[in-house]
């Protein structure tokens, strides 16, 4: 009787096992590799990763600055950031970077520390205020050379002829 155990024991931890490597086998065929970034989207970064990504590659950076309420953009992030010839002309020549013009959180860049500010209804971020050199309106496109040097302040709504044409120039 004990033998009839041992073996009815066996064949169980055999069955096991064989089941165990099928779904290993399994899963490993249908593991999902993570993707790469699709070159026809724009490839956005927070401006906290700016220095990392500038010392793997110095490229110029295109900052935009927008609030979620500004109409305009959304009509950006929806036409002109997402032609997609646009896009991967972006992505090969520039750091793109997104700033939430009224986000709360402190931002370290350049080795200062920028705060919100409570003002009005609504209030602004010191670091959207200091990049676009006092004047804040949306949406408005901060072009930094490779050394993060302020080029231009490029303000209101472009479609993409117009955002390209002023790329080429930077």
């Amino acid at each position: 009787m004990r033998n009839l155990y041992l073996s009815v024991a066996v064949l169980v931890l055999a069955t096991l096992s064989v089941s165990y490597q099928s779904c290993v086998s399994d899963v490993s065929a249908n593991a999902v590799t993570p993707a790469k970034a699709d070159p026809t989207e724009v490839i956005w970064h927070e401006i906290e990763d700016l220095a990392n990504l500038q010392s793997k590659q110095q490229k110029p950076v295109i900052i935009d600055v927008y609030t979620n309420w500004c109409k305009w953009c959304k009509v950006m992030d929806e036409k002109t950031f997402s032609d997609s010839d646009l896009a991967e002309y972006l992505n090969d020549n520039f750091h793109m970077i997104k700033l939430d013009a009224e986000t709360k959180s402190d931002i370290t860049y350049a080795d200062k520390t920028f705060s919100y500010i409570k003002s009005g209804r609504r209030g602004y971020h010191e670091l959207a205020l200091a990049l676009c050199r006092g004047s804040l309106s949306y949406p408005s496109l901060v072009v930094l050379d490779e050394d993060n040097s302020i080029l231009q302040v490029v303000r209101g709504y472009k479609d993409a002829a117009e955002l390209r044409a002023l790329t080429v120039r930077s």
